[in-house]
């Protein structure tokens, strides 16, 4: 009870922090006589099943659509990304763990402007790989990986994990970036899940993006 309390305060408190909202140009829009509106909100929940060993694995969370959980939320924790919201009912949800091969998390590695997309692909509970960096770019062991932001899933620079080991890939002008996850999923627990306040608007004119493919 003390621990969920403490989530629900966390949760409240974030609420605040000036990252979590996005900047209103008061020359033309004014709510509230406040020039800054809230981009994201967070749901707490508790994992009460999970899986770590599979090649996709998922874990079960005490929350639903009863608390305005949908499909595709991110889903982190307090070390950082765990997944994205795989399906709802109304008191219940699964989530795609970030431990599953086809999960598609958009990253870059900080202080740099390298970007790829995060894959589990080494049956290790403890790392995930970074996929699709050109290996003509100069990568540092120990920098930190950070969500890009893209879909809308999670806030940009939302912690995932540090790079761990970097080779080049035989055959292929690309590195094979090993990134040890912030969160063991092994241990996961007290999570909370990425309600965005925008998503609706960004999926609508991304759509419009995709028409013209």
């Amino acid at each position: 009870e003390a621990n969920k309390k403490l989530q629900e305060e966390n949760a409240s408190l974030k609420k605040k922090i000036a990252s979590n909202f996005i900047s209103i140009d008061s020359s033309t829009v004014k709510i509230n006589d406040t020039i800054r509106k809230l981009s994201f909100q967070e749901i707490p929940a508790t994992v009460i099943n999970s899986t770590y060993n599979y090649p996709n694995n998922y874990f079960t969370i005490d929350a639903g659509t009863a608390k305005g959980i949908k499909k595709k939320m991110g889903v982190v924790s307090s070390d950082g990304v765990v997944g994205i919201v795989y399906d709802v009912s109304k008191h219940f949800s699964v989530v795609k763990s970030i431990l599953t091969s086809n999960i598609n998390i958009s990253a870059y590695i900080n202080n740099s402007d390298a970007y790829g997309i995060i894959k589990y692909e080494n049956g290790n509970p403890r790392s995930v790989q970074l996929t699709g960096i050109s290996n003509d770019i100069f990568i540092k062991k120990g920098s930190q990986v950070k969500t890009r932001g893209s879909a809308g899933y999670f806030p940009a620079g939302t912690p995932i994990g540090v790079i761990e080991s970097i080779t080049p890939i035989e055959g292929k002008p690309l590195w094979n970036i090993t990134v040890r996850l912030k969160q063991d999923m092994r241990k996961l627990r007290y999570v909370y899940v990425i309600k965005n306040l925008h998503q609706l608007e960004l999926d609508t004119i991304e759509e419009k993006i995709n028409e013209l493919k």
